[in-house]
């Protein structure tokens, strides 16, 4: 798979940027922004990660935690993964990823 500059998902256009400096991936939902690191050399799996992680923040399925280290918590039931599967398919088919 070849990592797109744009991305088309959620009705908005997203940046997509490489970053060397970057070992992980991040997205930021106010400026419509995904950086994928380059460090490790996954960048599809990390690309993946970030896309869904997008999308379960957008359908309230991602949550702070309220543990010392504060790790994100996901929460869900089958109707809305379900919903999650089909905004996340239409995004990589829109986006001519698979």
């Amino acid at each position: 798979m070849k990592i797109p500059k744009t991305l088309k998902m959620l009705g908005y256009d997203w940046k997509v940027t490489v970053d060397k400096k970057h070992a992980g991936g991040s997205f930021n939902w106010a400026n419509k922004k995904i950086t994928v690191g380059s460090e490790f050399g996954e960048q599809e799996a990390i690309l993946l990660h970030e896309i869904m992680e997008a999308i379960m923040t957008d359908l309230y399925m991602r949550f702070r935690g309220t543990e010392a280290n504060q790790e994100y918590q996901f929460c869900f039931n089958h109707t809305s993964f379900c919903k999650f599967h089909k905004i996340f398919y239409q995004t990589l088919k829109d986006n001519k990823l698979i």
